[in-house]
């Protein structure tokens, strides 16, 4: 079974209150709350949506079905949107059971709302990859 990757379209922005995903080939923006960017976070260190989900119940006060159910409608909404592909790298490496992965925040006991993906009306007309875009104007 193939798991999924975040799409090398997609370029992303933390907040403080969550985070701010483009995607460069439609230029369509999203926001995420604190728990689709934990999510988001832990997309390319998970094994599959069992382990996201699990991973998920060290970060929030969540038990492992509910958690299970919101990832896995999380992750169709991120699919529906084109901010993930399907990765043909097989993730195999076991951790053990109640570690998180280095860099997880570990912090247990935060309230858990479900995650959220809010897709912005209007796409972004110019977008720049680069501070150095030679299209942009000078400031003078």
């Amino acid at each position: 079974m193939a798991w999924l990757a975040r799409s090398p379209e997609v370029v992303s922005t933390e907040l403080e209150d969550g985070a701010v995903l483009l995607n460069m080939e439609t230029r369509l923006y999203y926001s995420l709350n604190q728990e689709g960017l934990e999510i988001w976070s832990l997309l390319e260190s998970a094994t599959g949506p069992d382990e996201l989900a699990r991973l998920l119940t060290h970060a929030f006060d969540v038990d492992e079905e509910r958690a299970r159910t919101s990832v896995s409608a999380f992750l169709r909404e991120l699919e529906q949107e084109r901010l993930v592909v399907a990765s043909d790298q097989a993730r195999t490496e076991a951790r053990s059971g109640g570690e998180a992965p280095s860099g997880h925040s570990g912090a247990t006991g935060r309230p858990f709302l479900e995650p959220e993906l809010v897709k912005h009306d209007e796409p972004l007309h110019e977008v720049s990859a680069s501070p150095f875009d030679p299209q942009l104007p000078l400031a003078e």
